[in-house]
C-alpha cells in the first residue's frame, strides 16, 4: 500500500489519540480525523479518581485544547457516533449521516460498562461509570448514600473517590477478597481492607433487585439484607461488542480480532485498545483494559502505518489510587507462580517463577515497580531472600551496565 494521505481514527480515548499524536510525533503531514462519540478527546482515567471528589471540569481532561489540535492539524468530530464501516470503501458513516473516507482507518472505539443484571438496573439513580456525564451525575451526590456494586478496580477506585468526598458508601461484593486476580492474594486483601478502616460499608453479597422508596432508592440483597440509599453505581464490568466492524465483514471475537501489528482481517483497517483481540501462545487474548496498554498500541499502529519498525513492549502496567496511596502494578499477579511478599506497613508483594519475576504490586512505591518491570523485560534471575528482604532496594538487583 502506497504511503496514506488520510488517517480516519474512530475514537479519542488515550488508544484513538495516542494513534494521532504518534503520527504527527513522527512526522507525518497527512490529513488526521478523528470522531468521538464525547464533547472532547479526553482521558478517562481521572474519571473514577478526581472528577468524583472535586468535579473536575472536562477541559482539565482534554489531551488538547481546540487551539492546540488546530496547530497540529487534527480535525475532531466531537460528539458524533460511528455508525457504519465500509472495510472495501475505507469510509466511515456517521449519526448525523457524514460520509468520511481515508486511506488508512483505525478503529479505537474501546468498551461498554456491563449493563446491571439485576431487576431495578435502569432506574433513575442507577448509573454506570464510563463516560465524563456518568461521572459528573455521581459527582452530584457527593456527600449521600451510594451503594457500589462491584469491587474490583473501577468499583474501588470509585468506592474510595466518593467516600473521600464524603459519601456514605456500601460496597457489594460476593468475593471474600476482590481484586485477587489483578493484585495477588496478600495485596488485594491489604487493599479491600483499605475500604472498611475508610468507614465503607462492606458486603459480602450480591444485589436481588433495586426498588424505588419515596425519594431514595432500596437495593436487596440475596442474603435478605437490604441497604436505602440514594444512588447506585453498577461497576461490574464491562462488554466488548463491535458491532459496526461485525457489520462490516471483519473477524470479530468479542472484539476485534487483528495481528500483532493491529491490523484486522481488512487491509487499511486497523484497531487498537481494548476493542481489539491478539492471538498470544495460541491463545486470543482480549484488551487489557489498562491505559498503558491502549497507549502503547496506539505507538505501535501509527508506526505500522507509517513503515517503522514498532518500539519493543515492556511487561504490562497500571496504577490505581485510593485514600491518598498510590498503587502500582506490572506484569501478572495471578496464576501459579509463586508468590513473595516483603513486609512493611505497605507491603510489597513479588510473583516468582522459578527463578524469573514475572509480577510485582507496590503500595507508594514507585520505584520498587519501576525496577521489577525492568527485571521482568530482561528476564533477569532474582533470589527470594533479597525480594522479601525490606533492606536490599529492588533496583539494586539490577545488573550493572
Amino acid at each position: 500500500m502506497s504511503a496514506p494521505r488520510r488517517v480516519l481514527i474512530a475514537g479519542g480515548g488515550i488508544a484513538g489519540w495516542t494513534v494521532a499524536s504518534t503520527l504527527r510525533d513522527r512526522g507525518f503531514d497527512g490529513e488526521i480525523v478523528i470522531v468521538e462519540r464525547e464533547a472532547a478527546c479526553y482521558d478517562r482515567p481521572p474519571l473514577s479518581k478526581t472528577v468524583l471528589v472535586d468535579g473536575a471540569p472536562l477541559s482539565s481532561l482534554a489531551f488538547a485544547a481546540p487551539e492546540a489540535l488546530a496547530q497540529a492539524s487534527i480535525e475532531v468530530h466531537a460528539g458524533r457516533t460511528v455508525v457504519a464501516l465500509d472495510a472495501a470503501a475505507r469510509t466511515l458513516r456517521l449519526d448525523d449521516g457524514a460520509l468520511l473516507a481515508g486511506d488508512v482507518i483505525v478503529l479505537a472505539t474501546g468498551t461498554a460498562a456491563r449493563p446491571a443484571a439485576f431487576p431495578g438496573g435502569t432506574l433513575p439513580g442507577v448509573l454506570s461509570l464510563q463516560t465524563y456525564a456518568d461521572a459528573r451525575a455521581l459527582h452530584a451526590l457527593k456527600g449521600r448514600r451510594i451503594a457500589v456494586v462491584g469491587a474490583g478496580l473501577i468499583g474501588a477506585e470509585a468506592t474510595a473517590a466518593l467516600r473521600t468526598a464524603g459519601s456514605e458508601v456500601t460496597l457489594i461484593d460476593p468475593s471474600a477478597v476482590p481484586g485477587t486476580r489483578a493484585f495477588g492474594p496478600t495485596m488485594a486483601a491489604h487493599l479491600h481492607a483499605m475500604h472498611g478502616a475508610a468507614g465503607v460499608d462492606c458486603r459480602r453479597d450480591t444485589v436481588a433487585g433495586v426498588v424505588p422508596t419515596g425519594g431514595a432508592l432500596r437495593v436487596d440483597l440475596t442474603g435478605g439484607d437490604a441497604v436505602e440509599v440514594d444512588g447506585v453505581l453498577v461497576a461490574t464490568g464491562v462488554v466488548t461488542d463491535p458491532i459496526v466492524a461485525r457489520e462490516a465483514g471483519l473477524d470479530v471475537d468479542d472484539g476485534i480480532v487483528v495481528q500483532d501489528s493491529g491490523l484486522t482481517s481488512a487491509p487499511g483497517i486497523y484497531a487498537v485498545g481494548d476493542v481489539a483481540r491478539r492471538w498470544k501462545n495460541g491463545v486470543l487474548r482480549p484488551g487489557s483494559g489498562h491505559w498503558d496498554a491502549a497507549r502503547a498500541d496506539g505507538q505501535d499502529v501509527a508506526d505500522t502505518i507509517l513503515g517503522l519498525p514498532p518500539a519493543g513492549r515492556s511487561a504490562d502496567w497500571f496504577w490505581s489510587d485510593r485514600y491518598g496511596h498510590h498503587v502500582e502494578v506490572v506484569g501478572a499477579m495471578a496464576g501459579t507462580a509463586r508468590e513473595v511478599v516483603r513486609p512493611g506497613l505497605h507491603p510489597t508483594a513479588f510473583v516468582v517463577d522459578g527463578d524469573r519475576l514475572v509480577g510485582a504490586v507496590s503500595v507508594d512505591d514507585p520505584l520498587a515497580v519501576r525496577a521489577a518491570r525492568r527485571l521482568i523485560d530482561r528476564r533477569t534471575p532474582v533470589v527470594t531472600d533479597q525480594l522479601d528482604d525490606p533492606a536490599v532496594p529492588v533496583r539494586s538487583l539490577l545488573p550493572h551496565p
